[in-house]
């Protein structure tokens, strides 16, 4: 099987987003957040009102998984839904002042995590690092609709 002779980026990339998860998560249960609910809390205080139907767009995540995590969240006082005026069958999504203040400790415990990602870097190192992943996104994104890829 020579062909299965690959760089170890991507197992690499992989080990990088689980050993993150695992401390994000540990660090989150402390607020009753999991991991996973982070994005759509960064998309809600970016965008107030937003549809959930936009939130799934957002995340590439599948309406129904989205209803969910909002049902979740909203339960825990993070996230607050209201009935759209202009389209009364739509919900609009808004963070809650728990979860305002929740997110500027998310902040910085992300900011803390980068830090400490990146301690033994030069800033070229840095700056090398991020032209490449920009770089490996933009060809993934010529190609992730490809179905014949």
């Amino acid at each position: 099987m020579d062909n299965m002779n690959f760089s170890q980026i991507f197992v690499l990339l992989t080990e990088l987003e689980k050993i993150k998860f695992q401390i994000l998560r540990n660090e989150m249960k402390n607020y009753g957040v999991h991991p996973g609910q982070i994005p759509l809390l960064f998309i809600v205080n970016k965008n107030p009102g937003i549809s959930q139907t936009e939130i799934s767009e957002k995340i590439h995540v599948n309406p129904s998984t989205v209803a969910i995590m909002i049902r979740r969240m909203e339960k825990h006082g993070l996230i607050q839904r209201k009935r759209s005026e202009k389209d009364r069958r739509e919900f609009q999504v808004f963070l809650t002042e728990k979860s305002k203040e929740l997110i500027t400790k998310i902040y910085e415990k992300m900011k803390d995590f980068e830090e400490v990602s990146l301690k033994n870097f030069s800033k070229e190192e840095i700056e090398n690092f991020e032209a490449l992943l920009k770089k490996m996104i933009i060809n993934l994104e010529a190609i992730k609709n490809d179905e014949n890829f």
